[in-house]
């Protein structure tokens, strides 16, 4: 099972380093299904790494300016899904999870456009908060505002946030007492993971489009995520 959590990290690591967002979308769903643990702290220390590494890589290109709002609206966002762990079993959060990653997909593929402005980014913070501290996953609502971005500009401003963002919500995590010694035993053998995915980035990243990217993403999280569904199902 550590072999293929490792593949997954060092996959879902290549990926966002490549086009901006997609650890979690990607290693979420096949990592909650070895354990339920990996899911929120572990998944969102190995993020936090990440995307500190793309911080460093695209530094000459960072504007705090865009994401300040983002970043503002994660606050509550955050501090909202904290309550809803304290309120929900985990079950509830799984299929949820699940929903929300085949909708976002979908959504995508319908070619739906959300425009740069204030109110979107206060939303998309907001929800990237919320459920980014329950179930990990906080890049799509983000992903969207910048989906018509340059790729430059998503891969380096999306980093920021996720750093900021993921930085918030391990902190929330770890006051309220939802990180525990075992998560902490999940994610420290797969931080290498995470380096040998960004270094791998570096390779892949004259060969591959984004419009190649997208495609693989999609069929993963979805087939991913049809695991979780059928597991919640038969768990229930």
């Amino acid at each position: 099972m550590l072999i293929i959590a490792l593949i997954v990290i060092i996959a879902g690591s290549a990926l966002q380093s490549i086009s901006g967002f997609g650890l979690a979308v990607i290693a979420s769903p096949i990592l909650v299904l070895i354990n339920p643990n990996f899911l929120p702290a572990p998944i969102l220390a190995l993020g936090c790494i990440l995307s500190l590494l793309s911080c460093i890589r695209y530094r000459h290109q960072l504007q705090f300016g865009n994401i300040q709002l983002a970043l503002l609206g994660r606050i509550p966002g955050s501090i909202i899904g904290i309550a809803l762990l304290a309120a929900l079993p985990q079950l509830l959060f799984s299929i949820c999870f699940s929903l929300f990653i085949m909708l976002s997909v979908l959504l995508s593929y319908r070619g739906m456009s959300i425009r740069h402005c204030s109110r979107n980014f206060l939303f998309a913070g907001f929800f990237s908060g919320l459920m980014g501290t329950t179930t990990s996953v906080g890049g799509p609502p983000i992903a969207l505002v910048y989906q018509n971005s340059k790729l430059s500009t998503a891969r380096a401003e999306l980093g920021l946030f996720f750093l900021v963002g993921t930085l918030m919500s391990l902190i929330l995590l770890l006051v309220s007492g939802n990180v525990n010694t075992q998560q902490l035993q999940l994610t420290l053998p797969l931080i290498p993971a995470v380096f040998v995915g960004f270094g791998l980035s570096l390779l892949l990243e004259k060969y591959f489009k984004q419009a190649f990217l997208k495609p693989l993403i999609a069929t993963v999280s979805l087939a991913s995520c049809c695991l979780i569904l059928l597991k919640a199902f038969l768990d229930f």
